[in-house]
């Protein structure tokens, strides 16, 4: 008789979050948040280093040779499942989740983790959206359209949450825009809308199905996530930081929600200039070769794998219509160092590198010379 390994009991209690046909229930899930806040507030000051008052700074340090940047979510916990499942072309033999368990690679998530994308997501809003126009009352927006998004959206919230429990210092997740499920314009966020009113009538089914100690549960366990991450030679936030910060300005993260704001919610072109570099340099300052270091980012979506900003600093890799993720190489025996765009191919069970971003190059100044840094994408 053949016994299940770790890892594939690991994934059967993780499926259960995506498979199941109802949102999740209350008590189940309050204590799901409370476990995520407690391995939050637990993490050791070496990889969450403190505030001055104490509590978790605002910054991630990953020390595993291998990282996995998993961009904006957005309701897709399949697609998170299917990385876990999933091998990397180069290592057959060994799971993502494996390799997380051994302690030689790190899964990041970029946040935006609830709230759906794309054509079929845009449907569902809008008819959930005409549901409440039609019936202003609870009925209205207990519908079959906002039950279903918000079935999605939470499950893959509570795929994030258990296995920041079970994976510890091998999974982060940073707080993006969407990550604001009561829809605040507190603390650096701001009320959002795409397809319809998503923040808000997303804050109103919570309330109507979890009460207010739902939300303020979830909104504590929000205000809780890092907002940056950092390697040996890159750094990684939701959006592009919008302006230049340093390594004290993000752990003490609460005392300023205009940092906040800057690297959740910036656009396309309203970054200030330089303030990619400016911040690699302040946050990697030992690195013996600051030219070459890269900011990986989410939020604004590309055409094809990826695409570059901020002189090919910054790379963005949130491709909707792509099961894709970026993986960096840290260490010296990898027999492909570097940064590559790479994408699961469920049917095989295989994440396969599709494109190797060209890396940045020192001049004789010491002044990066690479690919073409001016904010095209690449297929």
């Amino acid at each position: 008789m053949r016994f299940p390994g770790k890892t594939e009991v690991i994934i059967r209690d993780l499926g259960s979050f995506i498979d199941s046909p109802e949102v999740p229930e209350a008590k189940a899930l309050f204590a799901l948040t409370d476990a995520a806040i407690a391995a939050m507030e637990g993490e050791s000051a070496a990889i969450r280093p403190r505030s001055a008052d104490g509590r978790p700074g605002g910054l991630i340090q990953i020390e595993r040779p291998w990282t996995l940047v998993i961009p904006d979510l957005h309701a897709r916990g399949g697609f998170l499942l299917g990385i876990l499942r999933s091998r990397l072309a180069e290592l057959p033999e060994v799971s993502v989740l494996d390799l997380v368990l051994q302690g030689k690679l790190s899964l990041l998530c970029l946040g935006d983790i609830p709230h759906s994308e794309g054509g079929l997501a845009a449907r569902r809003w809008s008819r959930a959206a005409l549901r409440r126009l039609d019936d202003p009352g609870p009925e209205g927006i207990l519908n079959p359209f906002m039950e279903e998004e918000m079935r999605l959206s939470l499950g893959a919230l509570a795929l994030v949450m258990r296995l920041k429990v079970l994976l510890g210092a091998g999974f982060h997740c940073l707080k993006g825009n969407h990550d604001n499920l009561s829809n605040s314009a507190e603390d650096g966020d701001l009320p959002f809308y795409k397809y319809a009113q998503e923040g808000s009538m997303g804050a109103e089914w919570l309330e109507l199905r979890y009460g207010r100690e739902g939300l303020d549960s979830l909104r504590r366990y929000e205000l809780l996530l890092p907002l940056a991450a950092r390697g040996r030679s890159f750094c990684a936030s939701h959006a592009e930081p919008a302006v230049s910060f340093g390594y004290g300005d993000v752990l003490e993260y609460r005392k300023n929600p205009r940092l906040v704001r800057a690297l959740i919610w910036t656009g396309n072109g309203e970054a200030l200039p330089r303030a990619v570099e400016k911040s690699l340099a302040s946050l990697l300052p030992s690195n013996p070769r600051p030219a070459t270091l890269r900011w990986i980012s989410g939020h604004r979506p590309v055409a094809g794998s990826y695409a570059l900003r901020a002189g090919g600093k910054l790379v963005q890799i949130h491709n909707p219509e792509r099961s894709q993720a970026a993986l960096l190489r840290e260490d010296d025996h990898s027999t492909a160092p570097g940064l590559s765009i790479v994408e699961l191919d469920e049917s095989r069970g295989i994440l396969r590198q599709n494109i190797l971003v060209p890396p940045l190059e020192e001049d004789g100044r010491g002044d990066a010379k690479g690919p073409d840094p001016r904010g095209a994408s690449r297929a």
